[in-house]
């Protein structure tokens, strides 16, 4: 039996109740739209698997010992859905097996810490080898078993801690106990318990031993995986690593990067592109990896036909055709978006709770890029517009500063083709600021920039 056809929702009501922007799709969601043309990332799939060793092509597989990776992009540009099918790719018998973890989900992204992750890698791997019912030994887990009965349930900082294990998941010990406590331990975290602090203490001042056993418990579960024909290596995928703070980001990725490569695994991060751009991370991880974002225009101003194709397919898997008063409007919206994914579903939902009528006209598209224009203007600053004509004018990368760094993590600026250069958004280019900045250059240089 066929599945049924998919048919985008032709009500705005419905149309705004099903965006959900902040979440990434899932592998054989209708909605998703094969970008790679776009962006120009038909390679990026192909080199993140030769980091690891693997030629997809000939499904020869030379792996390090141990590889951690930056995946790179702009928050909202689709990092995570993009992840999600190269995981599909990258995942077999030959190849590696997929432990995906969402710091948001079960983290506080917030206030994320290397003993944090850690716990939630443990976890998610146990919870993924059980789902492909794959049993691991009591030699498999036994020194990390023992690293948290010696080192955290019977050390003073432990007691509040071990006393919410449950009594039984404790006396049976094992692969229960084991899954009970990281759930424990990382609610703990994400919650804020009063004792969060005393078992991160403990983990720091313990974490050579915890290492040790964590490295094992992973070469245990390969070889176990290995035997079972299901995989070579683990391969752990860890989003929401793209939406910490700014100094939690460079204390994670920077600060306790020694921390991060003392773990021997394959490990993907998501990583906002402000951290690539501030020059830190030579020598530490391996850093070169950008998912670009997709191109409405070339660098030099003509037209790219792939990129406004796909963002037109994007905004149609939402909402039917009808709902547009015509081609134009959907030509619009795109383009306002300057071939930000995430920029385009925002001014979708600023249509439909704009609509005077069930149709998106010109007055209603022009009304929601004046509303999401307004959330730019409360926090850029005067200096920032200078900056941003200036940027426009010469689009070419020629470097990056802390100021450049924040607009980039804003989304006021743009970055295309692998940051080689670099636009304003356009809701930005229609705000007083930007156009008086932009009148001040023309001014001074006899060029019109508007």
């Amino acid at each position: 039996m066929s599945a049924t056809p998919y048919h985008p929702p032709s009500h705005l009501l419905q149309v705004l109740q099903r965006i959900e922007y902040e979440q990434a799709l899932q592998l054989g969601d209708p909605r998703y739209v094969d970008t790679r043309e776009a962006r120009g990332s038909q390679r990026t799939l192909s080199r993140l698997a030769k980091k690891f060793g693997l030629d997809l092509k000939t499904d020869v597989l030379y792996a390090p010992e141990a590889k951690h990776v930056l995946f790179f992009g702009h928050t909202g540009s689709g990092k995570t859905t993009e992840l999600r099918h190269y995981a599909r790719e990258l995942s077999g018998p030959n190849r590696f097996f997929i432990v995906e973890v969402d710091v948001v989900q079960v983290l506080d992204p917030n206030n994320l810490q290397y003993a944090d992750t850690l716990m939630a890698l443990a976890q998610a791997l146990l919870l993924r080898l059980n789902e492909e019912s794959i049993h691991l030994g009591q030699d498999s887990i036994g020194e990390i078993e023992k690293w948290f009965s010696e080192r955290v349930l019977e050390a003073e900082e432990g007691k509040e801690f071990s006393a919410q294990l449950e009594a039984g998941a404790k006396a049976k010990g094992g692969i229960p106990f084991l899954v009970d406590l990281f759930a424990k331990f990382t609610a703990s975290i994400k919650a804020n318990a009063s004792y969060k602090d005393k078992l991160r203490r403990v983990v720091r001042n313990n974490f050579t031993q915890l290492k040790d056993a964590f490295n094992g418990f992973v070469r245990k579960a390969e070889e176990t995986l290995q035997a079972a024909g299901k995989a070579q290596r683990i391969l752990f995928v860890i989003d929401g690593t793209d939406k910490m703070r700014g100094e939690d980001t460079q204390k994670f990725f920077i600060e306790d990067a020694e921390q991060l490569l003392a773990i021997t695994a394959f490990v993907i991060y998501t990583a906002p592109l402000s951290l690539k751009s501030g020059g830190n991370l030579a020598g530490k991880l391996d850093a070169d990896l950008v998912l670009p974002m997709i191109k409405l225009q070339e660098r030099d101003g003509s037209p790219c036909a792939a990129g406004a194709r796909a963002m037109s397919e994007i905004l149609l898997r939402r909402a039917d055709r009808k709902l547009f008063a015509s081609e134009a409007e959907i030509d619009l919206l795109v383009e306002y978006s300057g071939g930000h994914p995430r920029e385009l579903l925002r001014l979708l939902k600023l249509c439909c709770e704009l609509a005077e009528e069930q149709i998106i006209d010109e007055a209603t598209v022009r009304a929601a890029i004046d509303q999401l224009a307004a959330e730019y203007r409360y926090f850029l600053q005067p200096d920032d517009y200078a900056l941003l004509v200036r940027i426009d004018a010469d689009p070419l990368h020629e470097g990056t500063d802390e100021r450049t760094n924040k607009l980039l993590y804003d989304l006021a600026l743009l970055q295309y083709n692998d940051g080689s250069w670099r636009r304003s958004h356009p809701v930005v280019r229609t705000l007083e600021g930007y156009i008086r900045a932009a009148q001040a250059a023309s001014a001074q240089t006899g060029i019109s920039l508007t």
